[in-house]
């Protein structure tokens, strides 16, 4: 057996000392910055539909096990 590769932490971006920066430089950031955040947008969509599904197949389960202990403890008074 193998042992898992270790997954190194994200370093730091260094800040530049630059302090000019062109409107197309800065519009390409805001570009960036928005398409990230509707990529967090989606992904926070679809946590929350599986969060969702997860509850009901827990309720799901919870109704299960109260009809199989109701059975059983029915099966064993009688």
């Amino acid at each position: 057996m193998t042992t898992p590769r270790r997954i190194r932490k994200a370093s730091r971006v260094p800040k530049s000392k630059r302090v000019d920066v062109t409107r197309d430089e800065f519009d390409r950031v805001l570009g960036l910055l928005n398409e990230r955040g509707a990529i967090l947008n989606d992904l926070r969509h679809n946590l929350d539909i599986q969060f969702k599904r997860i509850a009901d197949l827990q309720i799901e389960i919870d109704r299960l096990k109260s009809v199989v202990e109701r059975k059983a403890s029915s099966a064993r008074d009688s």
